[in-house]
């Protein structure tokens, strides 16, 4: 049996967003495929792993001393340096397997000597995954990173489970009708890029009303953004065509009865909202961003649009005026899912570069400034 320490800075019962999602359904199709895995978490709630504590300066240390009792095989990290810095230290003492994984398309560049510091660490590691293509060239571009051994490891979806008394609670709750064109985008509100997204939609969603005048945007998770577009749709004029629901139990409610999937993002990974909605068999609008158009090809299992909000309405009004077009792309979505974003081949991928020690494809050959490839520029 594999032993698997995972540090992360988010963990179950936090405001983790999709990273939180990704780490919990993981580190299940690991365990369902024999391996024996310790999470050791800055945020959240589990009496079955460890909270290393809240202060980022002494979580690596408080972490150092929980893998010493683990004495893992290989430590997984995620993200920050001050989970990847217990591991590279342990690694250095003790020996192990270390593979890293970045989850979130940087915004800014690191000045030289967090660039230098991080780096030092990055070095140690035996594989630093991805979760797109995408978010590897921006994180070699934004932060001027360089890596020898990587990987790309998507994430893997189900579609979730809901009943009818479900929908109808959520409907009752914000004041949606049956008859409602419901919009859905969710977790749009945490990150800047995310929710200048989400100002596009909301102006579309402006453009839209006269010729749909009950549709409805639902806007899900509360985020450091959350009232500032709610003061953007106020000013916008379509105050009550908008619900912010903040955090929501089960995501797959609002999924399930939404009739359209909207993710009009300026910058992303490959989103895991954007697999769950492929997943419930959903017609989906999207920007072509970083991750995005590795699983939605355009106009055969969703339509991907430029993030103007002229164009972002016109897309959806396509698949409203058009509703076997839009079933078609739904269902085209969901067989994608099943087809290559699955958490059992999440878990094959990563216990692959576990027990390779990062040996890589050809096609996985080492990174860095020069390799990157044109993205979409924001201004």
């Amino acid at each position: 049996m594999m032993k698997i320490a995972l540090i992360t800075n988010y963990w179950k019962n936090s405001d983790g967003g999709g990273v939180k999602t990704y780490l919990v359904n993981l580190v299940d199709a690991l365990k369902n495929r024999g391996a024996d895995v310790d999470v050791i978490f800055r945020w959240g709630d589990d009496p079955e792993h460890s909270c290393g504590g809240k202060n980022k300066i002494a979580f690596p240390f408080v972490c150092y001393r929980q893998l010493k009792m683990i004495r893992p095989e290989v430590i997984y990290s995620q993200g920050t340096w001050y989970c990847l810095l217990p591991g590279v230290l342990y690694k250095k003492l003790h020996g192990c397997t270390l593979v890293h994984t970045f989850h979130t398309e940087p915004d800014r560049g690191l000045p030289l000597p967090a660039r230098v510091f991080f780096q030092s660490l990055l070095n140690a590691c035996d594989c630093v995954t991805f979760v797109s293509k995408k978010l590897q060239e921006r994180v070699v571009e934004v932060e001027g990173l360089s890596f020898s051994k990587t990987a790309i490891t998507y994430a893997g979806v189900r579609a979730g489970e809901v009943t009818e008394g479900e929908i109808k609670r959520f409907r009752e709750q914000y004041g949606i009708g049956e008859d409602a064109i419901v919009l859905l985008a969710i977790g749009m509100t945490a990150l800047p890029y995310k929710a200048e997204g989400l100002k596009l939609l909301i102006r579309a969603v402006k453009i839209l009303w006269d010729t749909y005048p009950n549709i409805v945007l639902i806007a899900t998770r509360e985020g450091k953004y959350s009232e500032e577009l709610k003061t953007f749709a106020r000013e916008v004029g379509v105050e009550e065509r908008v619900v912010f629901t903040g955090d929501v139990e089960n995501p797959f409610v609002p999924l399930k009865m939404c009739d359209l999937y909207t993710h009009i993002t300026l910058g992303d990974g490959l989103p895991l909202a954007l697999l769950e909605a492929m997943a419930m068999g959903k017609p989906i609008v999207a920007t072509p961003i970083a991750g995005i158009p590795e699983a939605i090809t355009d106009g055969k299992n969703g339509l991907l649009v430029a993030p103007e909000a002229e164009q972002v309405a016109e897309k959806i009004g396509l698949l409203l005026r058009d509703r076997e077009y839009a079933e078609r792309l739904g269902r085209c979505a969901k067989k994608t899912v099943e087809e290559r974003f699955t958490w059992e081949q999440a878990a094959e991928r990563f216990l692959q570069c576990y027990l390779d020690g990062g040996n890589v494809r050809e096609d996985q050959r080492p990174v860095g400034r020069s390799s990157v490839e044109h993205t979409w520029q924001r201004e």
